[in-house]
């Protein structure tokens, strides 16, 4: 079982795949986690994509496949869940020749509450374990649960940025909508209050 996850910044994705990682046994695959993986790797890959992080530039579409097959051949695992990837119709392309992708979860959430839930977002740089002074605030104010850390605010979570995001997915992003609706695999859940029904769905795939 190969899920991806679809959705804005800030619909709960992460959260999400926290939970069928830690709750179902999913194994989680993001591209930001594979992008930081690579460039402490010191391979020719990591080498390359780091050398183009580095100019300013944005990684390409081949680069990123070459990244995602590498990582998906070292999973052996039968329940995967993808989440940042893929980002473009071309990306999806690539993946459907080297995977069989079961389902995609579009989390649908409208921007005032993913502003609200970005710029409001704070991490824990110890477990990576994130809250929301919004909407999951920590039992100790600004500390967290687990291991009581300070909670850090990452520098591109204020609303000026989340706004470029927005407008990026809209532009990249959706049409993948349109991909894997026509192809029926495409389950679109609303994102704008708990993440917890969308959770319950996906244990009956």
């Amino acid at each position: 079982m190969i899920i991806v996850l679809l959705g804005a910044p800030g619909s709960g994705k992460g959260t999400l795949s926290s939970r069928l990682k830690n709750e179902l046994g999913y194994v989680h695959l993001s591209t930001g986690d594979m992008f930081r993986k690579i460039l402490k790797s010191g391979t020719e890959l990591g080498n390359k994509i780091n050398a183009i992080i580095q100019s300013g530039k944005l990684v390409s579409d081949d680069l990123t496949n070459e990244l995602v097959k590498q990582e998906l051949s070292n999973v052996h695992a039968d329940k995967i869940v993808l989440d940042g990837y893929p980002r473009t119709v071309e990306q999806a392309q690539f993946l459907d020749s080297i995977a069989k992708v079961d389902k995609v979860v579009l989390i649908d959430i409208e921007n005032d509450v993913v502003i609200k839930r970005i710029s409001g977002r704070r991490m824990c740089p110890k477990c990576n374990s994130i809250y929301n002074i919004y909407f999951n605030q920590p039992k100790v104010e600004n500390k967290c649960d687990l291991d009581g850390e300070t909670l850090i605010t990452r520098k591109d979570d204020n609303e000026e940025s989340v706004i470029k995001r927005l407008a990026v997915y809209d532009s990249q992003t959706k049409p993948l909508i349109d991909y894997y609706d026509r192809r029926h695999i495409l389950v679109k859940y609303d994102g704008n209050k708990s993440i917890d029904p969308i959770f319950e769905a996906i244990k009956k795939f």
